[in-house]
């Protein structure tokens, strides 16, 4: 609305579209009549066609006669000849059809004259909405015409000083063209006096303005009642569209009052076209007379209510009744209607446009000094937001949406001082944007010219008008220090060597694209920011009745986009994307490059609509980018260029520079002139006095501050503007995730996540323009979490910030974390912590696979019970690819993790692993995890989340991709971070720690649980749950290597089966070291061989005894089954070395080894290491092997290979692992027959 825009008006520059190129555009084409078709007249009758019919009716009958007269017979093919005659006869008095149809003739035509009416009037409506927008109604000016085109037209404007007198018809621009239909006569006469109405109908178009140039009269009479109001709207056309250096207006002889608001009354004489107003009935006619003939006027109308007055014969005279009538030397025409404009209207139009004003003359000597063409010479200093005002933020930003200078900043001056205006709005609202090219080689002055237009931008558009995004592929020096401007919503620098900003700022600007178009949705389906911001300002509000938020512009200024698109070419697709939908959406991009190369806008050239072209390195590059070779002709002199923008012509300019110190305009004081208050009239004598005093005052003095630049200056300025006003840049672009995130920085402010939702870190969201926390969710996926990662890139500090985020957000009763480390062996600190149960680095084989058979006891237990856990338990660990690898002592725990994997989500077990690569994980267990997060990877193509996300990650430890592909960084823990922890959570009481084999077992203590359990032969504490372990298959083999504890493991049955009943248990002690001499008593030896005879001997007697026990043939089944043939003590055959014996003397007991359990043998032995595999084979120990006995393979070598399945390796003496029913238990501190220190 008029009066709204107090911002200055642009005067029309070469860069501003005509505005005849922004009306609707006139009809186009032609407009044919098809020609008349000819009338049908009424042919006489040729005497041939009469005479013929006669003669054949004669010939018929006398060929007839001579037939019958004959007296022949007549055969019936004699009657075929008369038959056709008589046909052909019938044919001929057959009238014809008439060659066509006048009827059809004529709806043909008359439906063609109707559809050339309809294009016709059609055409008409176009030429009149065409005329209509350069000449609108007086009574539009206030409120429908927008502000933007106040004072558009200029002196080579083809509507310059044109107005509009009323309303009345006109030629079709598309006259219908008739070709010449030949004489009237030979016309039908429908279809021709059809044609002639048409014709008559269409070629004149009403309601068209009726215009009036006002140079080509230096005399207008306007005489009638109406003359006053055709004068009002003939001057507040002249004041709307003209600006007062065109249009002066001396009104003082008219006695129009309201005109004395006008900016143009203020000194006509100043003005290129003069225009004087006279009331003729004011004034005498001798004085009416001489201003005609002497007054310094271009144009002189005069007013006079009587029709019948008349001044001059060389004046263009108007009668101004209900229709205006022009009297000319010719006579008398009747032009139209005149338009309703009664002076209330032009009182507000001419107080409206009292604030409308040119903008200083600034850059007249060709300095191109920044402020100077904004009008900021006299910038404040005051940077405080508390000291800032209301009317600050309005004096700087008085508001240009809606407005013409929206988005219309200075960028330079012309060689003659004039300033170049560069408008970034689009074409149809009168711009020479929206997206435009700068090209310019090194020291052009290309940077300086980008930050002045930043610098421009935001000092004369507030952050609610207008943001930034700047953006510099190499380096950062070009938008150094506008990041601290309230307008920038991203700057991005620095993008050569890091190809994850690169990727960011593309998800960041597409973001941004997709953020804008929502917001138009949602807040009303909205079709463009156009709309959005008009209904904004109209008060509208959004569907839950909220007022709508300001959308402000976005300028993307990417400097060095050719280089951006040389290793990025995907970019130019996002950059076509903002080409195609910027218009609509508020988006405007400037690329800038040092040089243009050929392709590589790949489309994006349609869509650039200005271009500047400072110096090139080559002709051809100006010729690329400005069509001419003109830029590559320039002076060196940095900031010289040229612009093309929307007229073909090239404007020359200079770069203004706001990088150098600032300069400020001072006036000295000076006395002040008083004049008295008083209503204000009109621009009198004591005004001009005034005016001339001011201008007598001490001239401006200029003072440079080299403390600060220009740049810095407006950056102050605006920045503490916005505090006050609260104005801020929506951010498009969010820091990049920082090197380091302490632990602490991840849940600030967050409410309670859930159970099992760990916050570990922060993900990186551009597209939606936001950092979120990154939570680890263990309740779906399968409740399992794989972290990989290339050495060095923070897996393990991955595992300590989950284990610490566990702590810190759920109590000891919810969750329980064994962890085993196989990696850099940072997870033992975390044995601070109550929650945790106990920790396992690799080399402690022992408490690995204490680790792995605790957990694999919860499982079992919660099997078992099929009760829901009270609390779930976290196993951890690092470096699943070292752990399990195929040299690893722990490479049998692979099943055993393989079943944690499967069966652990059903009992609340979660398996937690990092590894260097997935291939290290079976597919097994990876396709158990459905939670995974990849760091840095060695190779890149082995992702399985994003491989082009995957290779632009930056080298840096915690950064990494989760399941989604989206960047995020996994929180820092350090030993502070454990320790407050630690300190936080002491009060709850600490989870069951890890059970751990004891160092020794006194045999006595498992001798003792006899008496709740069948007597047997203990073996020592340990298998999956802890537990003491006796021999269940009533045979024992110990094999191991010298010092293994072999013969304390003896020692120890001796000493159990000593303490069984004598009546149940005799022993045969084979101890060729004699080690074993006078352990047991004698009443429990049944022999005892310690030299090759008495060994002999020993197995001898055992022989029979056993023999003797063989079933005979009367025994009978139940007999069998109860073992009751017999009876006697069971018999333990106990040999320690037993490679010393030999198994020729064990021969005999050998074939007795199938009848063990019915004849009551149980074997208790002892081997050395070496050669057990060969033995294993045949002999003796092939025999024991039979019966499955209870194996304890102790400290050995990887030499004899895998003995029942177990690969032997170093153990403590006393250690070993233990193998029964065929598979192996876990490791056993075997039992000692002597209390810890001691020895055998």
């Amino acid at each position: 609305m008029l009066g709204l825009d107090h911002n200055p008006v642009i005067a029309p520059v070469a860069t501003h579209p005509a505005p005849a190129e922004l009306a609707p555009p006139l009809p186009a084409g032609s407009l044919h009549a098809e020609p008349v078709p000819a009338a049908q007249k009424d042919q006489p009758v040729p005497i041939i066609r009469v005479l013929i019919p006669v003669v054949m009716l004669v010939a018929i009958g006398a060929v007839m006669a001579l037939m019958a007269l004959s007296g022949r017979g007549m055969s019936p093919m004699m009657l075929v000849f008369p038959l056709m005659m008589v046909i052909g006869m019938v044919g001929l008095f057959t009238p014809q059809e008439r060659q066509g149809d006048i009827d059809e003739t004529r709806r043909v035509y008359l439906r063609h004259l109707d559809a050339l009416a309809v294009r016709a009037r059609k055409n008409a409506e176009k030429q009149r909405a065409h005329f209509a927008y350069l000449h609108p109604a007086p009574g539009e000016l206030a409120a429908a015409v927008p502000t933007e085109r106040v004072w558009e037209r200029g002196a080579h404007d083809p509507q310059a000083l044109q107005v509009r007198i009323g309303t009345g018809a006109t030629a079709l621009h598309t006259p219908v063209e008739v070709d010449d239909p030949g004489s009237p006569e030979d016309l039908d006469p429908v279809c021709a006096v059809s044609l002639r109405r048409t014709v008559a109908a269409v070629n004149a178009v009403h309601g068209m303005p009726i215009v009036v140039q006002l140079a080509a009269f230096p005399a207008v009479t306007l005489a009638g009642p109406r003359a006053a109001e055709l004068a009002r709207s003939i001057i507040c056309q002249l004041a709307f569209f003209h600006g007062p250096e065109l249009v002066g207006i001396d009104e003082h002889r008219a006695g129009f009052g309201w005109a004395k608001w006008l900016p143009h009354a203020r000194s006509p004489e100043r003005a290129q076209f003069r225009l004087s107003l006279i009331d003729a009935s004011l004034q005498p006619s001798s004085t009416i007379a001489t201003a005609i003939a002497v007054e310094d006027s271009d144009c002189v109308i005069t007013i006079h209510p009587d029709p019948e007055y008349y001044v001059d014969d060389f004046a263009l005279h108007l009668v101004c009744d209900e229709t205006i009538t022009a009297h000319t030397g010719s006579g008398v025409e009747h032009l139209g209607a005149p338009d309703a404009f009664p002076e209330s209207e032009a009182e507000f139009v001419a107080r409206h446009l009292a604030f409308y004003r040119r903008p200083e003359d600034a850059g007249e000597d060709g300095s191109g000094d920044a402020l100077a063409l904004l009008g900021l010479d006299r910038l404040s200093e005051e940077t405080d937001p508390a000291m800032i005002t209301a009317a600050d933020v309005t004096a700087m930003w008085p508001g240009r949406e809606g407005t013409k200078s929206r988005l219309t900043v200075p960028i330079g001056a012309t060689p003659t001082g004039q300033a170049v205006y560069l408008d970034f709005k689009e074409a149809a609202h009168g711009g020479a944007g929206p997206h435009g090219l700068c090209i310019g080689a090194t020291g052009s002055g290309k940077s300086e010219l980008l930050r002045t237009l930043v610098v421009a931008l935001a000092a004369t558009h507030s952050p609610d008008e207008l943001n930034l995004v700047l953006v510099d592929f190499k380096g950062g020096a070009t938008f150094l220090g506008c990041e601290a401007l309230p307008h920038t919503s991203a700057v991005i620098t620095n993008l050569e060597d890091e190809a994850v900003l690169v990727e960011r700022m593309y998800d960041a600007l597409s973001g941004e694209m997709h953020r804008r178009q929502e917001l138009l949705r949602k807040r009303g389906n909205f079709a463009n920011i156009t709309d959005y911001t008009a209904a904004r300002m109209g008060g509208a509000t959004d569907p839950d009745g909220a007022p709508l938020d300001p959308l402000p512009a976005l300028m993307v200024i990417v400097d060095e986009f050719s280089e951006l698109l040389s290793q990025h070419p995907h970019f130019a697709d996002l950059f076509v994307a903002i080409g195609r939908l910027g218009r609509s959406l508020g988006v405007h991009l400037l690329l800038a490059s040092q040089r243009l190369e050929e392709g590589k806008l790949r489309g994006l050239d349609s869509h650039l609509s200005y271009r500047i072209g400072l110096k090139t390195f080559s002709a051809a590059e100006s010729r690329q980018v400005l069509g001419v070779p003109d830029a590559y002709e320039l002076p060196g002199e940095p900031g010289s260029g040229y612009l093309k923008a929307a007229s073909p012509e090239l404007i020359r300019f200079r770069a203004a520079y706001v990088s150098g110190p600032l300069t400020r305009k001072v006036t000295a004081q000076h006395d002040a002139v008083h004049l008295p208050v008083r209503e204000f009239v009109s621009w009198d004598d004591e005004h001009a006095l005034l005016a001339e005093q001011l201008a007598a005052a001490p001239a401006e003095t200029i003072q440079t501050d080299p403390s600060t630049t220009v740049l810095d200056a407006v950056v102050a300025r605006t920045k503490a503007l916005a505090a006050h006003a609260g104005m801020h840049a929506h951010k498009v672009w969010l820091e990049p995730l920082p090197d380091t995130l302490a632990l602490h920085a991840i849940r600030r402010g967050e409410p309670d996540l859930g159970f099992l939702h760990v916050p570990v870190g922060l993900v990186d969201e551009p597209y939606l323009q936001r950092q979120d926390t990154l939570i680890v969710d263990l309740t779906s996926a399968g409740g399992h979490l794989a972290i990989a990662g290339a050495p060095q890139t923070g897996k393990s500090e991955a595992l300590r910030t989950l284990v610490a985020s566990l702590a810190l957000t759920h109590t000891t009763d919810q969750i329980a974390v064994y962890a085993i480390d196989a990696g850099s062996g940072s997870l033992t600190e975390l044995e601070v912590l109550p929650h945790v149960a106990g920790v396992a680095t690799r080399t402690d084989e022992e408490r690995v696979r204490r680790i792995v058979d605790e957990v694999l006891g919860v499982v079992d237990d919660v099997a078992v019970s099929q009760h829901t856990p009270q609390r779930h338990t976290l196993l951890l660990i690092d470096g699943w690819h070292a752990l399990l690898a195929t040299d690893s002592k722990l490479e049998d725990l692979r099943d055993a993790l393989t079943r944690i994997a499967s069966e652990g989500p059903a009992a609340g077990v979660h398996l937690v692993l990092t590894t260097q690569r997935w291939s290290a994980v079976r597919v097994a267990v990876r396709d158990l995890i459905g939670t995974r997060i990849e760091l840095a990877l060695t190779e890149p193509m082995d992702s399985l989340i994003d491989r082009k996300a995957q290779l632009a990650l930056p080298q840096r430890p915690g950064i990494g991709l989760t399941p989604e592909a989206k960047v995020m960084l996994i929180a820092r823990t350090s030993l502070e971070d454990l320790a407050h922890i630690a300190r936080v959570t002491a009060e709850q009481p600490r989870v069951p720690q890890l059970k751990v084999l004891p160092t020794h077992v006194h045999v006595r203590t498992l001798i003792d649980g006899f008496a709740t359990a069948a007597p047997s032969i203990p073996i020592g504490v340990g298998g999956p749950r802890l537990e003491p372990l006796y021999c269940v298959s009533g045979h024992a083999l110990a094999i191991g290597s010298t010092g293994a504890g072999k013969s304390t493991f003896i020692a120890s049955a001796i000493t159990a089966i000593a303490a069984m009943p004598r009546e149940h248990a005799r022993m045969v002690i084979l101890d060729p070291r004699r080690a074993h001499l006078g352990r047991a008593p004698e009443d429990m030896v049944a022999a005892y061989g310690a030299s090759a005879s008495t060994i002999s001997d020993a197995v001898r007697a055992l022989t029979v005894t056993l023999n003797s026990r063989l079933p005979d043939a009367d025994v009978s089944p139940q007999q069998l089954a109860d073992r009751s043939w017999w009876e006697g003590p069971e018999l333990y055959l106990v040999i320690d070395d037993l490679d010393l014996v030999g198994d020729a003397v064990l021969r005999d007991v050998v074939e007795l080894l199938p009848h063990a359990r019915d004849i009551g043998l149980h074997v208790v032995c002892a081997r050395k290491f070496g050669g057990v595999s060969r033995a294993l084979f045949g002999g003796f120990l092939g025999g024991l092997k039979d019966l499955h006995p209870d194996v304890m393979i102790m400290d050995g070598n990887r030499d004899e290979g895998a003995l029942f399945d177990v690969r032997p390796g170093p153990l403590a003496p006393g250690r070993a692992t233990l193998v029964q029913g065929g598979g192996a238990i876990g490791t056993v501190q075997l039992v000692a027959p002597f209390s810890e220190g001691e020895q055998l």
